[in-house]
């Protein structure tokens, strides 16, 4: 069999380029990587498109050996949290306006919340891993996102009242994660009670009670996807597996058992991430591409 003819990875589409540019990461990108590439690969990274999901999780590595200098000074060490700001703010311009989700390095915090909600007020996700964080201007930030639609906090935000200005507040929000290290049944009912909508649900390696998940799967009618993978304690019980039965996803492996069943593809519904191209129609655009224009037999 006759392999096609290689092409340059210069002459993908410009579209397709910016898919792959968008999952570099936001380090790579700004550490001058994308400047070292073909113009079109620069070009792609310079498209707004490239910005809307900006992950930051891991960048403290880049901020390890960024400097700045200052005049009358030799160059020094930009503190991290004082360098986010910048960072977003870089983002927030070559998006022009269009982050649609952000996930934050652990040391970020509130106020870093609040510049992206003045930034970016139409972002439909953020990822927050701060264990300290105050309610009242975690509550102001939420006030300025009424297009959120999911999000993902530690376990101290986990309260009525704060989830609740989140429901009043984001009338689209539907996507909930959360870490926590145990979650019992009235945790639970907190998040039932404040977030009546949720579609999509993950608390992953917590200790979780049967009763909990009982309570998210009665109480929680419109939810679609629920991922409890990771907990320390075998609760999963046939009743708990009767009603899961009607969840398009429940993801419940842990170290006692292996447990999934995914009734979608990986581009379902229930997939709020429009930000993001599912990685099926990535291979399938890809190989089109390598396998070059069709030849009339």
């Amino acid at each position: 069999m006759a392999m096609p003819p290689s092409r340059p990875w210069a002459e993908l589409q410009h579209d397709l380029l910016v898919a792959i540019v968008a999952r570099v990461g936001v380090p790579d990108l700004l550490s001058g990587g994308a400047s070292r590439a073909c113009s079109s690969w620069r070009a792609a990274a310079r498209d707004p498109l490239a910005w809307r999901r900006v992950d930051l999780r891991d960048w403290v590595a880049l901020t390890s050996g960024r400097r700045a200098a200052r005049p009358g000074h030799s160059s020094s060490r930009v503190p991290v949290h004082a360098a986010l700001f910048g960072i977003l703010e870089v983002a927030a311009k070559l998006a022009e306006g269009r982050i649609e989700a952000v996930l934050l390095p652990e040391f970020a915090d509130e106020d870093h919340l609040l510049f992206l909600a003045e930034r970016c007020p139409n972002l439909q996700y953020f990822s927050l891993p701060s264990t300290c964080m105050t309610y009242d201007q975690f509550c102001k930030a939420i006030g300025g996102l009424h297009s959120l639609k999911g999000m993902a906090v530690d376990e101290t935000l986990i309260n009525y009242d704060v989830l609740l200005h989140v429901h009043q507040c984001c009338p689209d929000f539907v996507e909930l994660k959360v870490s926590a290290l145990y979650v019992d049944e009235e945790m639970a009912s907190v998040i039932c009670n404040s977030l009546p909508r949720l579609k999509k649900l993950e608390i992953p390696s917590a200790d979780m009670s049967s009763a909990a998940i009982i309570k998210f799967l009665d109480c929680l009618e419109e939810l679609e996807h629920l991922d409890i993978s990771g907990y320390e304690t075998s609760a999963i019980s046939s009743l708990v597996l009767e009603k899961a039965s009607r969840l398009k996803f429940f993801l419940w492996n842990s170290k006692f058992e292996l447990g999934e069943f995914v009734d979608c593809s990986n581009c379902g519904e229930h997939n709020i991430n429009p930000q993001e191209p599912c990685k099926c129609m990535m291979e399938h655009k890809v190989m089109d591409w390598l396998a070059g224009p069709s030849q009339a037999s």
